[in-house]
């Protein structure tokens, strides 16, 4: 849990919460991944699936490890979770400012779909970007409908 806290601190001017952390982990648990490099976690994904649509809650990379495609195998890995849950969307928020996250998730299949003003405690707006599954679960599944054998597992 340290690490994860760690990962947290370094990554956002408004951290979560050990206890929100916490909870993530414990709601979330099939939808909560980490990253680790020799045995230190260094990332983790969060997220949940309400009434087949998926919701990214959290996603962070420790900056020294960053740049190593880290987020995108966290990303890859719960969207993957998803849609073999028969997830239709997925969505999330971004800080309207984080040009750089805006274009990872862009080049991971997001679009714009809204806009949340004031959503963050400093006052800063955020990007709501959303994804269809139809692409994800094609991918994954074969003509049976049963997931078939990824690079992300069995």
């Amino acid at each position: 849990m340290r690490d994860i806290c760690a990962v947290e601190r370094a990554s956002f001017p408004d951290p979560y919460s050990l206890e929100v952390l916490s909870y993530l982990i414990k709601a979330h648990q099939g939808h909560f991944f980490v990253a680790a490099d020799h045995g230190r976690i260094v990332g983790y994904i969060s997220a949940s699936e309400d009434a087949g649509q998926g919701h990214v809650l959290s996603i962070a990379v420790d900056p020294h490890h960053r740049r190593l495609r880290i987020a995108t195998a966290l990303l890859a890995t719960v969207t993957a979770k998803l849609a073999e849950e028969g997830v239709e969307l997925m969505r999330l928020e971004v800080r309207r400012g984080n040009t750089a996250a805006i274009a990872f998730y862009k080049q991971m299949g997001y679009r714009e779909s809204g806009e949340v003003r004031h959503y963050y405690a400093d006052g800063e707006d955020a990007l709501v970007l959303a994804r269809s599954m139809r692409r994800v679960r094609e991918a994954t599944t074969g003509a049976t409908g049963r997931r078939a054998r990824t690079a992300l597992g069995p």
